[in-house]
């Protein structure tokens, strides 16, 4: 039998760990990984670079760094992180689809508040109403109003984005597609 009220689940998406600042989510991203076999996610080729800097600094050959376009092909490890938020909703619910369907792994997705996403929802306010609830820079904030807020945000900027001009970074990407 049927009804007319109940409502077909949804599927939830990983809640998002937000940091404020992009310092510190690299410092506990590499500190966490290196604690298992791990694959860090990335969407833009700057941050792949970025991470992978900070990877050979650390020694953490044991890690793997993955484009979002090969999560389909990569051998996924005990945990898998994306270490930054696509500004539209596809690529990001592709990879987490992908990342699911070849591994039963725990994943995380990372942002920061001084990432483009939260400047587009006053990242300087938030970072100072952070302050006020006396959450420390080395904290994190993970809440699913949070994701709910970004998720909000990524469908709007579905609809805005009608052709989608590629870009190397984040930065670059909100130029190119977003700033009118």
């Amino acid at each position: 039998m049927f009804s007319f009220f109940k409502r077909e689940k949804s599927k939830e998406l990983p809640a998002i760990v937000v940091f404020t600042s992009k310092v510190q989510l690299y410092k506990w991203l590499i500190a966490d990984a290196m604690q298992s076999p791990s694959a860090i996610f990335y969407f833009f080729e700057e941050t792949g670079k970025e991470l992978q800097a900070l990877l050979n600094a650390a020694g953490a050959e044991s890690i793997k760094l993955i484009n979002w376009k090969d999560a389909d092909k990569k051998m996924i490890s005990d945990k898998a992180y994306v270490a930054e938020l696509y500004p539209l909703s596809g690529p990001y619910t592709t990879l987490i689809n992908n990342i699911e369907q070849h591994s039963k792994t725990n994943i995380q997705t990372l942002s920061h508040l001084e990432s483009p996403i939260f400047m587009k929802m006053g990242g300087d306010k938030l970072k100072t109403l952070v302050a006020r609830l006396g959450i420390r820079e080395e904290e994190s904030i993970s809440h699913a109003m949070v994701t709910r807020a970004i998720s909000n945000l990524q469908s709007k900027f579905d609809q805005k984005v009608v052709t989608e001009k590629t870009a190397n970074s984040i930065e670059d990407w909100y130029q190119a597609n977003l700033d009118d």
